[in-house]
């Protein structure tokens, strides 16, 4: 999709697409007929009404779309593919190898990469050689010395171009990737790999308000502050990264989401929403988390288990007080005993096994 720098590129390339069809105009009424074009007015009104028309309705959509749109996208890569049927008309009824308008095809070669990268960049080189080749072809200038030269000069020029406008595409890819990166990073809690407190807060806060399904799960390690203290923080910080683990291992990304909530406690977004599988899934965790944890040296005698509190959302219900019942499920768990799942009321009136 197109970001806000990329949308501005486009918009400069179609007022650009704009004024190349008032300069052919111009042209051809300045200019005498022989020296520039090859064709009648009515095939002029041909080529400048398609390119008007077409030209006309990606306006419109850059003007009307959402910059961040698949759709908008589409229509700037629909430009691309017309204008490049525009320019290779101009240049065949403009005189062929010789023609004003053939150092569009540069332009037109930025312009594509814009949209398209590698594959998209070497096709759109090679349409434009094997185009301006065709051309030069058709009116057998292939045969005369000079046209040969001129020929020969501009394919070169086509594909050095071509070849930039690719470097520059893939810079700009790059850049966009390390950004990516970066932000990616920046949502990311350290120790446990998983998503930070505030991706946390953003997702769930997204969530409700689309008034989405979701099952939201708040655990946490049992007797954490004790383990600390006998066995050190850095042997901590080892549990908090296993547990990590443990929930990227069992949770694909089409499951849920997981997140490191505040030290030993962890948040989980499941979109299933039935308890037995809930359950089963929990189990899952807990042997895997307690199966590596134990193979820590200072800790192969331990047994360490988690809590869990399990709630979904209610008609009524807001970000806040979800993670309100929430917290009083965790602490029931905690308070009774510790080692197991609380699920809240939701799950008795609203969700079926």
């Amino acid at each position: 999709m197109l970001n806000k720098k990329d949308d501005y590129i486009a918009q400069i390339f179609s007022v650009t697409r704009w004024l190349t069809i008032v300069a052919v105009m111009a042209l051809y009424f300045t200019l005498p007929e022989s020296l520039v074009f090859n064709l009648t007015m009515q095939e002029l009104l041909y080529i400048i009404g398609f390119g008007a028309l077409y030209s006309l309705a990606i306006q419109i959509a850059l003007w009307k779309l959402n910059t961040y749109t698949k759709a908008k996208l589409r229509f700037v890569q629909a430009g691309v593919v017309f204008d490049y049927l525009f320019i290779s008309s101009l240049v065949y009824f403009t005189g062929g190898v010789g023609s004003l308008f053939m150092p569009l095809y540069f332009v037109w070669l930025m312009h594509a990469a814009l949209v398209w990268h590698f594959k998209g960049m070497l096709l759109a080189t090679l349409l434009a050689v094997g185009s301006y080749s065709f051309i030069a072809y058709y009116f057998e200038q292939l045969f005369i010395s000079t046209y040969l030269l001129l020929y020969g000069a501009h394919t070169i020029f086509i594909g050095l171009v071509g070849v930039f406008a690719y470097l520059l595409s893939s810079r700009k890819q790059a850049a966009s990737i390390d950004h990516i990166n970066y932000k990616e990073e920046a949502m990311k809690d350290y120790v446990s790999g998983l998503y930070n407190h505030r991706s946390f807060q953003n997702t769930l806060t997204k969530l409700v308000e689309k008034d989405k399904e979701f099952t939201l799960i708040k655990l946490n390690i049992d007797h954490f502050k004790q383990l600390n203290d006998t066995y050190g923080y850095e042997t901590g910080d080892r549990v908090l990264a296993i547990l990590g683990s443990t929930l990227d291992f069992w949770i694909e990304p089409r499951e849920g989401y997981n997140f490191r909530y505040n030290g030993d406690e962890f948040t989980i977004i499941l979109f299933d929403q039935k308890r037995h599988k809930i359950e089963q899934n929990i189990e899952r965790w807990n042997n895997y988390f307690a199966e590596h944890v134990q193979m820590i040296d200072d800790l192969s005698d331990e047994y360490i288990t988690i809590s869990y509190g399990v709630g979904s959302l209610k008609e009524s219900d807001d970000r806040d007080e979800l993670l309100r019942r929430v917290d009083r499920c965790l602490h029931q768990a905690k308070a009774s005993g510790k080692n197991k799942a609380v699920f809240d009321e939701t799950f008795k009136q609203a969700i079926k096994s």
